[in-house]
């Protein structure tokens, strides 16, 4: 095999087995995330993710490519949780891959198809690794090699939880940032069409997965503009702004939504909080020592990158070195001051280092590569790593003691729902009606906190809760979280508030998973308990509140029917004032048909809630009534 610098698979295709190689024993280790037994039927079977925010990002995939293939956005208005709050690209933003799973599985909630779509996804990170090596000029074989180091990296424990918790637009968009990097300085050495196709659909991908992501690599493309722009005559700029083009236009679709919608954020006081000393940011050298723990190999590999960007240099291939210089810096800046910066969340840091070490990654193989290579072992290296890689992922023993001793072990992530939970669903079905709302107490368990999300799909009911406590917008004000009722504590509350609370969100059931929801509830004098059950050894509650349960305030109607495509109203009469008062949120775009019905904007008496309720004005009894969101 040809071990110079730039030879790639085309010119040893040999290499393609080695590659094949690492790419198998990523599927074994990610099959290993579904179940220990590494059955593909995990992957294929009904049973969703209920790890971190994955059953959010899988109930907003689901609405979403629905909305798509009926509306061409993925914005949409969905009734079943929070009174009616808009699914937007800002929330929630890392659903995208999500909707991306579910539009390629079909129609309809599929678990499968979001499952298979992860199981793919991880695949794509030992190829991210290689074709970033290959951009960087490495030959086939050293890129082998980086891909195998890439697997090493994207099992490292801060990695994993980013796979723990869902955050796959986060993962994929600097995998994609890894690649282009690199291929940018082949773009700068060589322009042509493989390149500019490359960065082309990398730039496509990374503005989907994580526009801010991308938007941190404008510091690198800005240098690289400065420093290659004048070597180079009209096309090459011209080709430059094509990939830009080809980043955002296929994007335009969803990025207009973004802006447009991110006033729906919440406030806080986090967004007023000013920069931190640029001497704690810069911080000693223990600091930076500390960003590579629990990574493989920890400060090794920024030493090993240091002599492969010096290989890479002496080998003329400066541009990618460089820029890869560059962006790890930035990122690593970006680190740093993100964990020096108050009450930024503290896994925030974790979640910019990998991508630091991943800039680095093929640098730091191309060092071992060489360092082999002296000793006429490159190629036998690089094979023994990718074979190394199959045993510990598909011959490991049951105790997984081979992933343990290389770090490559992962927790399998939480499938399918407990006895419990299973238990808890039949018993909403059994004591609840959809002519009503569930409260939901948002307490948070370890394992499977979010699964939630999922109940109006399983249960055919309407929540208020149980959709993110920690969402960031307005329409989630009226939740009951951590013993607080409208961000206000619930033992504060007397009877007769929570009766106007009942009355104004349609309140007909309560279900209580701590102690103090359960004892505040226990005395309210319209509230008993129909069920008593239990949840991760927690005592779970459900309490019936006996009131009229309507979701019209005033005037009259039957509620027919409401989803995220529509809400239909039949026998509609309103008061004496000629309105219908709904005990639903109001959202710009919301249209209403027959036309001469009109659509305005209805204030909570007490003041509590942020957003107003819908309230219809029409000039006599009607029919039929239907709500739709239509893009605006």
């Amino acid at each position: 095999m040809d071990q110079t610098p730039g030879v790639g698979f085309r010119h040893s295709p040999a290499w393609l087995i080695a590659a094949a190689l690492v790419v198998i024993a990523q599927a074994g280790l990610a099959l290993a995330l579904f179940g220990s037994s590494r059955a593909w039927t995990a992957v294929t079977d009904d049973r969703p993710i209920l790890s971190g925010r994955h059953p959010l990002h899988l109930y907003h995939g689901t609405l979403g490519s629905s909305a798509f293939r009926d509306r061409r956005t993925s914005t949409c208005y969905d009734p079943a949780f929070q009174a009616g709050y808009p699914k937007t690209p800002v929330f929630d933003g890392g659903s995208r891959p999500a909707e991306l799973f579910a539009f390629a599985g079909g129609r309809n909630y599929r678990p499968s198809a979001y499952k298979f779509g992860v199981f793919v996804f991880l695949l794509l990170v030992p190829v991210g690794f290689i074709a970033a090596a290959r951009g960087a000029g490495l030959p086939a074989g050293a890129a082998v090699l980086a891909g195998c180091c890439g697997v090493v990296l994207g099992w490292s424990p801060a990695v994993r939880h980013m796979i723990e918790e869902g955050q796959l637009d986060f993962l994929g968009a600097g995998l994609a940032a890894a690649v282009f990097v690199p291929w940018l300085g082949r773009y700068a050495k060589t322009p042509g069409v493989e390149a500019w196709m490359v960065l082309a659909g990398l730039a496509a991908i990374g503005w989907y997965a994580h526009p801010l992501v991308w938007l941190g690599l404008l510091p690198v493309v800005f240098v690289f503009y400065l420093v290659f722009a004048p070597r180079h005559g009209p096309g090459w700029h011209l080709g430059l702004a094509g990939i830009t083009m080809a980043g955002i236009a296929p994007n335009a679709w969803w990025l207009i939504d973004w802006g447009k919608y991110w006033w729906l954020r919440q406030p806080t006081a986090l967004d007023h909080i000013p920069l931190p000393e640029w001497q704690s940011v810069l911080g000693g050298p223990g600091d930076y020592a500390s960003l590579c723990t629990g990574f493989p190999g920890g400060p090794l590999i920024p030493l090993a990158a240091i002599a492969g960007l010096v290989f890479l240099w002496l080998t003329h291939h400066r541009g990618a070195a460089s820029l890869a210089v560059v962006a790890a810096a930035l990122t690593v800046g970006a680190a740093r001051l993100a964990a020096t910066w108050p009450c930024v969340p503290a896994d925030v840091p974790g979640r910019v280092v990998p991508l630091a070490l991943a800039f680095l990654m093929p640098a730091a193989a191309f060092a071992g590569w060489e360092m082999l290579r002296r000793f006429r072992m490159a190629s036998a290296g690089a094979i023994l790593a990718a074979c190394g890689l199959v045993i510990v992922a598909w011959a490991d023993g049951p105790d997984d003691s081979l992933a343990r001793a290389t770090g490559l072990h992962a927790e399998p992530l939480v499938i399918g729902f407990t006895p419990e939970q299973k238990q808890l669903m039949s018993a909403i079905g059994e004591h609840t009606t959809p002519e009503a709302r569930i409260l939901w107490d948002d307490a948070n368990p370890k394992l499977g906190w979010n699964w939630p999300a999922l109940l109006p799909i399983y249960t055919n009911r309407a929540y208020l809760g149980g959709l993110d406590p920690a969402s960031e917008i307005d329409h989630g004000h009226c939740a009951l979280c951590d013993a607080r009722l409208n961000g206000r504590p619930l033992a504060e509350w007397t009877d007769a508030e929570l009766t106007e609370f009942c009355r104004w969100y349609n309140v007909g059931w309560v279900v209580c998973r701590g102690n103090h929801t359960t004892d505040r509830w226990s005395r309210y004098p319209a509230a008993r308990v129909v069920a008593r059950l239990t949840e991760a050894g927690q005592p779970v509650v459900l309490f019936a509140i006996d009131r009229p349960r309507s979701f019209i305030l005033s005037g009259s109607a039957v509620w027919e029917s409401a989803n995220a495509k529509r809400i239909v109203l039949t026998d509609v009469k309103p008061n004496a004032d000629g309105e219908v008062h709904l005990s639903l949120h109001a959202f710009e775009g919301l249209r209403v048909y027959p036309s001469y019905v009109k659509v305005e904007k209805l204030h909570d008496p007490t003041g509590r809630d942020p957003i107003q309720h819908i309230r219809l004005r029409t000039p006599g009894p009607v029919p039929r009534v239907t709500l739709v969101w239509e893009h605006p």
